[in-house]
């Protein structure tokens, strides 16, 4: 540890005097560099304490009387358009059972398709609207002893081609 000690004052006093104001100098910009970084964050810190200031100062109550006092509804100005989408759009389920009647689709019945065996229908985009009445579907269930045969052969199908493999 002695020899240390002697060796670091050996290296002391080979430096030039030079050396000790380079040392120095150095010395002193890194602790003016940290001071200033020191500065800059205390300056943030202030300013951020003063914009926290300010919204505890906000009064809520004085702007909600505010807006109380002078509030005055505009009419909104619409469009042809959305006049007309007001008053065609279906927004509920109520609505559209209300409005079945009104609302239909009308077929123009001069046309015809060219292959006849297909039937075809060109609506018609007029205001004009002709009520035609679609064929409806009638859906049939199977009887419960045809479903019950049914599975049976399904059942005899599977036993078949169980024995075959």
């Amino acid at each position: 540890m002695k020899e240390v000690f002697i060796n670091m004052l050996e290296l002391v006093k080979t430096l030039s005097i030079g050396d000790y104001f380079f040392f120095i100098g150095t010395f002193l910009l890194i602790v003016l560099f940290i001071y200033v970084l020191y500065l800059i964050k205390l300056s943030d810190l202030e300013s951020s304490a003063q914009k926290n200031n300010l919204a505890d100062d906000f009064d809520i109550a004085s702007v909600a009387s505010a807006i109380e006092k002078d509030y005055k509804p505009e009419a909104i100005k619409l469009t042809t358009y959305e006049v007309e989408q007001e008053n065609n759009a279906i927004i509920s389920y109520e609505e559209l059972v209300k409005n079945k009647d009104k609302i239909g689709i009308g077929y123009d019945d001069e046309y015809t398709y060219e292959l006849p065996e297909l039937n075809v229908k060109k609506i018609n985009l007029t205001n004009e609207i002709n009520h035609i009445e679609e064929p409806r579907l009638e859906v049939k269930l199977m009887q419960y002893d045809k479903e019950e045969a049914f599975l049976k052969a399904l059942k005899e199908l599977q036993e078949n081609l169980g024995k075959i493999y």
